[in-house]
């Protein structure tokens, strides 16, 4: 490219800003769902960490049975964060900075107050569902505060003692895209011939429901570019969590996508990366690798869109854009749109 001409493209796209939400997406609050609120690794015990997610403050931790659990970020006495200043848990229990009172880490119910021995029999946190799967802590979320109504994905489905999945990278953006567009760009098969350069149009050839949201299994290409795929599906559980698979000969590619709002103009996008184990490093990086990185390169280029893009009600879809109508009368029974 010439000097001048990726001078120009660099300044244009530095001036770009996304305007705000409201403008870009008229859909209010979050949809339910599982989300992912922290990494198992990082959630240690004796330690409070805390998060802002879904326009809440949370905190994580381990109960005494070392559980992963969520709770809102403040105490109900006088507001306190429980994570500021000398907030902690201990011995089983989270103690307020504030006033020193103590709750009980799994149940949320206060158990003592230093300076009287009565506990107002309300005095609790808000406790949110909280469950772990391969290495997430993961918060059920629901915008009328209803339980949770399904699990996610059972991630173990493509487990194999004979080959078993190494990790191999991890991506971790904040992404300024409508928060469904991101799973429907899934369902846009065209981009990925004029966005992503490819020669062939992938086809999804069926979509099924499932308990925890729906399953797309792609038709194995005629004429392989590059990867020489034999299978390739991927898994929705909601609107929060995206599983892709694909094998092919010599070679397994799994990823772990999840997708958190932190408030209604950003989410967190993070995608966990393995491969199938081959028993040789050099074999997992050539065949493997290069399949996670051509991956990789494929978010990075659509987030230079998504980011600045408006969620239209009434696109304008034509033969060849794939079933995206289809995920939106999905997406549409999550939000539970009217």
């Amino acid at each position: 490219m010439d000097m001048n001409v990726a001078e120009a493209v660099e300044l244009t796209e530095s001036q770009v800003e996304p305007i705000a939400m409201r403008y870009r997406d008229q859909t209010q609050g979050f949809p339910k769902g599982w989300y992912c609120v922290a990494e198992s690794r990082d959630v240690v015990e004796g330690a409070l960490k805390a998060v802002s997610y879904l326009d809440q403050q949370l905190i994580v931790y381990r109960d005494a049975n070392g559980a992963a659990r969520v709770a809102d970020a403040y105490c109900p006495h006088l507001g306190a964060h429980l994570a500021s200043h000398d907030g902690c848990i201990t011995g089983g229990e989270v103690v307020c900075p504030f006033h020193k009172w103590r709750f009980d880490g799994a149940t949320g119910k206060c158990n003592s107050i230093p300076y009287t021995n009565i506990v107002p029999p309300q005095a609790k946190l808000t406790m949110h569902p909280t469950m772990e799967s391969f290495g997430m802590v993961l918060m059920w979320y629901h915008p009328e505060g209803k339980p949770p109504e399904f699990q996610p994905y059972d991630f173990e489905e493509y487990a194999s003692a004979e080959q078993p999945w190494v990790f191999y990278t991890e991506y971790n953006r904040i992404s300024r895209a409508p928060f469904r567009d991101i799973m429907e760009n899934l369902f846009d098969t065209a981009h990925i011939q004029q966005l992503h350069h490819s020669t062939g149009l992938p086809e999804i050839a069926k979509l099924t429901r499932t308990d925890y949201g729906m399953r797309a299994t792609y038709a194995a290409p005629e004429n392989p570019e590059e990867f020489p795929l034999n299978f390739m599906e991927f898994n929705f559980s909601a609107l929060s969590i995206i599983h892709h698979v694909a094998l092919g000969d010599g070679f397994g590619f799994q990823q772990i996508g999840t997708l958190t709002p932190i408030d209604n103009e950003s989410f967190q996008l993070r995608a966990r990366m393995y491969i199938r184990d081959t028993g040789s490093a050099e074999i997992n990086e050539a065949i493997g690798g290069a399949f996670a990185s051509r991956v990789l390169s494929e978010i990075s280029q659509d987030a230079k869109v998504l980011n600045f893009k408006k969620h239209l009600k009434q696109p304008i879809i034509c033969a060849g854009d794939g079933p995206i109508m289809k995920f939106r009368s999905y997406a549409k029974e999550i939000l539970e749109e009217v």
